[in-house]
């Protein structure tokens, strides 16, 4: 801990003499509030005119021109209209723009803030507004809406936030639990909305913007900024068994130059299952100064805790075939839970936790140079701790008992990741063509240990079916659920380990963005450099391992503007993720895997009509990702068998994706999304169509067993993928006299043959609908605005299961309070 604010000290102090070596100087004012971002914006939405585009560099030029003399204006002298319209970052998304469920821009796609009608790939950027009338307690309940998107999380120690992205998990670094990004660098693992403004979801392979990343995708969460106008809201909601939770979000100007933002929440879940209790609060203050207006200093801070006492797990379920081949006496049963279990029922005993704790504090430095480019430096320090115990088998024996061993496990794990960016976005006029360049370069030192403990069998209790530390349970029989035990922590001895992961990902990336024809032609080209290196220790074997690994990785894409509503699109980039933990190799040593590598492309329709009332995108995508580590087992010469990881394995995934979202009128919003999605394991060994031709009867035990896993895994479908996801929500506010300031809104989400695990059988996949609903009146009272919504979810009582271990919910109704000020 002392190390990683030794750092932050350091940059700190870095770049304080960068802030006030920038204010030392002579500084000519930009060429209009809110520089080019503005006039991109604004140009984005024109026709094709060449004469009014012609106008309108000219009159940019003039008053370009007029002002280059200008000294620096200090906002210290601004009025109020010019403070809020200031604007120095072009690596901030432009909210204004918004209009409602409408994004008009994103910076997750690009690193600046660009119109997403001119990026050539897929994106969702999931605004403000849609996510208030979601009500979400984690990120699935936003990103769900993106088409291919489904949920990954073991909800043991992955947190809530890892996601799949056509069929790819997001939570790429092995160890590393890192799932989504946070203001574009590496983020927590369990997320809360209290301080999220924006969720944007970016489609297909983008290491060359974010360095190791899984290849159907990334999750950027964007944090609330504070504002220069003073406002406050707090929130009440009340819900279904006891829920409730409070929020409060204040911000405001404390000086002409210096403006802050405080959200806060206090969150205590239902008290549906039994045992299971769970809190949580969120406390999330940032500071942002602008002395001048090429110049801001950011600061951010955020402390999110949940403590479960005990937490929710998985049923216990069932395992694959003994045989080679699955039979009628012999099923394979691979995830399916324990049939006859209430929906409420929770294997933890009382004495169980998981604690849960996340401190993240960045601060990012913004000046714009000259007319050209704009620069950004920042640091990021990121620290995620789980400590957890848990009681229960996740896995039953065999595939016909109902006896659950009781082990008693504890596991502690911890994240490190300390993060510095530079950045650079230019823009400059060729004439016959724009040109947008991006130039960066980032360093991350990272650190993920965890640590294990396990009570001891009691010998007494033997091992029939399963040897256990305490009762089994028979879950047939309730009067045998004894949830009243406890082992003391100082008894979990055996089964235990301890192991330390060091790395520093080193990174340069820089692109280059043509506009042909005005604009209408777009081509994007880009590479990004990686080097990681990792050190992995057993700290109870002593053992220790390094390894090296880097690669270039590009990005290409084009999008042409048919007409002012249509355009064309098409992308190729790659995705590259380093090995992280060793396996055992064949010639008997053992070593990390290098990367898995990714590559794939996206082409599309991007349609924008009625005056930007309605965007939609149309995509087709094919992805692959090869160098997937596999079990291979090998007997030897006394007849024991090892499992051996062989790195051959390679995995595809294709399919079409949809999105619209329209303002069909001033008062009617819609958001509608659909993924069709063909993802599966195309190849598990290296040689799978030999392995599989051969004659089971004529192989020895390693054969057998290698037959079996290439039976089960081979064009198996992708873990969670389904190949339909449909999304449906709409908003209307009333605006006639009588029922002004009432509003209605409703939604559902549609799965179709979900997979659980890929060799999971058929008749285990999912198929549901959650129905949505929301309710409410807005008032306005003593100058301030109040608002009351009532919503329901899951509004069917679905029961189904969002991640191959995790547990739906039961269907919910909350009633919520609102008052702006």
């Amino acid at each position: 801990m002392r190390d990683c604010w030794s750092k932050f000290g350091v940059g700190m102090a870095i770049r304080l003499a960068f802030v006030f070596g920038v204010l030392r100087q002579p500084i000519t004012m930009a060429a209009e509030i809110g520089g080019d971002l503005v006039a991109d914006t604004a140009k984005s939405s024109q026709t094709f005119s060449a004469d009014s585009k012609a106008d309108e560099d000219a009159g940019i030029e003039t008053k370009a021109s007029e002002q280059s003399h200008d000294a620096s204006r200090d906002v210290a002298d601004m009025d109020l209209v010019e403070l809020v319209n200031v604007k120095v970052s072009p690596f901030d998304v432009s909210f204004q723009l918004d209009s409602g469920y409408l994004a008009s821009n994103s910076v997750s796609g690009s690193r600046f803030d660009a119109p997403i009608s001119d990026l050539p790939f897929a994106l969702q950027a999931f605004t403000e507004s849609f996510i208030k009338d979601q009500k979400p307690r984690d990120i699935f309940d936003i990103a769900r809406y993106s088409p291919g998107v489904t949920y990954r999380s073991n909800d043991f120690n992955e947190g809530n936030a890892n996601l799949a992205i056509r069929g790819f998990a997001v939570g790429s670094l092995a160890g590393g639990n890192i799932h989504t990004l946070r203001d574009g660098v590496h983020g927590p693992s369990i997320l809360d909305f209290t301080n999220i403004s924006r969720v944007e979801v970016v489609k297909g392979p983008a290491s060359f913007l974010y360095g190791q990343v899984a290849p159907g995708g990334i999750v950027n969460v964007i944090t609330k900024n504070p504002q220069r106008q003073f406002a406050a809201n707090a929130d009440a909601r009340y819900g279904s068994y006891g829920e409730y939770r409070f929020d409060v979000d204040v911000t405001g100007p404390a000086t002409k130059t210096l403006s802050y933002r405080l959200a806060a929440s206090y969150d205590q879940d239902m008290h549906y299952w039994e045992p299971y209790d769970a809190h949580s609060w969120n406390i999330s203050p940032s500071l942002l100064w602008q002395p001048t207006d090429r110049l801001s200093v950011s600061v951010k801070y955020e402390n999110f805790e949940k403590i479960e006492e005990p937490q929710l797990m998985q049923k216990p379920g069932y395992s694959t075939q003994v045989g080679v081949l699955p039979t009628a006496a012999d099923p394979n049963l691979s995830g399916v839970d324990v049939p006859g279990l209430p929906n409420n029922w929770n294997s933890m005993a009382y004495s169980d936790f998981r604690h849960s704790n996340t401190h993240n504090l960045s601060t990012w430095i913004d000046f714009k140079a000259d007319e050209h480019w704009n620069l950004r430096t920042g640091f990021s320090h990121l620290e995620y701790d789980v400590d957890a115990l848990f009681t229960g088998n996740f896995g039953m024996s065999n595939n016909t008992t109902l006896m659950q061993g009781r082990r008693v496990r504890q596991q502690i794990y911890s994240n490190r990741d300390d993060t510095i960016e530079l950045q650079g976005v230019g823009k400059y006029d060729l004439g016959f063509a724009s040109l947008r360049l991006l130039l960066g370069g980032q360093y991350i030192d990272r650190n993920f240990h965890r640590s294990a403990g396990q009570a001891a069998n009691d010998p007494a209790l033997g091992s029939n079916p399963t040897a256990s530390p305490l009762p089994l349970w028979d879950l047939g029989n309730p009067y045998t659920w004894n949830s009243n035990t406890a082992i003391p922590l100082s008894l979990l001895t055996t089964s235990g380990s301890d192991e330390n992961v060091q790395a520093v990902d080193k990174s340069v990336y820089g692109s280059s963005t043509f506009g042909f024809f005005d604009d209408r032609l777009l081509v994007l080209t880009g590479w990004r450099w990686t080097e990681t290196e990792s050190q992995f220790t057993n700290r109870q074997t002593s053992q220790a391992q390094a390894s090296t690994a880097s690669t270039v990785t590009p990005q290409y894409g084009l999008i042409y503007k048919l007409t002012p509503e249509w355009s064309l699109f098409g992308s190729y980039a790659e995705s590259f993720v380093p090995g992280t933990f060793p396996v055992n190799n064949l010639d008997g040593t053992s070593s990390i895997p290098k990367p898995t590598e990714g590559w794939g492309y996206d082409v599309g329709i991007k349609a924008d009509w009625f005056g930007g009332r309605l965007s939609s995108t149309l995509t087709y995508f094919d992805i692959r990702n090869k160098h997937i580590v596999n079990d291979l087992a090998v007997t030897n010469s006394a007849g024991g068998i090892t499992i051996y990881g062989l790195q051959s394995g390679e995995q595809r995934s294709r399919g079409i994706e949809w999105d619209a979202t329209a303002k069909l009128t001033d008062d009617w919003q819609l958001y509608l999304s659909y993924s069709y999605m063909d993802a599966r394991i195309t190849e598990f060994s290296g040689r799978d169509h030999a392995i599989l031709g051969q004659d089971p009867g004529s192989l020895d035990a390693a054969g057998l067993a290698n037959y079996k896993n290439v039976n089960r895994f081979h064009n198996a479908p992708l873990q969670m993928s389904a190949p339909h996801l449909a999304n449906l929500w709409t908003r209307y506010d009333f605006s006639v006299e009588a029922l002004r300031g009432l509003h209605l809104g409703g939604g559902v989400n549609l799965i179709f043959d979900q997979t659980l695990l890929p060799d999971s059988p058929a008749t285990s996949r999912q198929t549901y609908a959650l129905l949505n609903a929301l309710v409410g009146y807005t008032w306005e009272a003593g100058g301030h605005s109040m608002s009351v919504d009532l919503m329901g979810k899951n509004l069917l009582d679905e029961q189904y299961r969002p991640s191959q271990s995790s547990r739906g919910r039961p269907r919910e109704l909350m009633i919520n309070f609102s008052i702006k000020f």
